[in-house]
């Protein structure tokens, strides 16, 4: 089983951990699969995460009561192949919480080796 932390590009962790990441909430691909679709940028790249890894916990977050209604209603609708096939080819990826934080030279966790399967 694997989950999804910061499933839409953790647009505010850039500032927090003070680095460049890339803004999957502005990627002209899933904008114009947004468009396409008739939902907004977050719910492409939920259900985009749901349908291509349906093993796989995605755990956005939200305090708005109008963005966990949207979340909520991914599970109405399907993505087409051509859609999922679009955003499969986003070239820019990355680990948006890479789980530094985690660690120490203490162990368990002494570099992100340690922490993942592979870099």
């Amino acid at each position: 089983h694997f989950t999804a932390y910061s499933p839409l590009g953790s647009p505010d962790s850039a500032a927090m951990f003070k680095r460049e990441t890339p803004e999957l909430m502005k990627d002209p691909v899933i904008v114009g699969v947004s468009v396409r679709t008739g939902r907004n940028v977050g719910q492409v790249l939920l259900k985009w995460a749901l349908q291509r890894r349906p093993t796989c916990s995605v755990l956005p977050k939200s305090s708005s009561p109008s963005r966990i209604r949207g979340n909520l209603d991914v599970l109405t609708w399907r993505l087409s192949e051509n859609d999922l096939d679009a955003i499969d080819a986003v070239s820019r990826r990355c680990r948006m919480v890479d789980g530094s934080f985690w660690l120490s030279p203490d162990g368990p966790y002494r570099t992100l080796e340690d922490l993942w399967d592979g870099p």
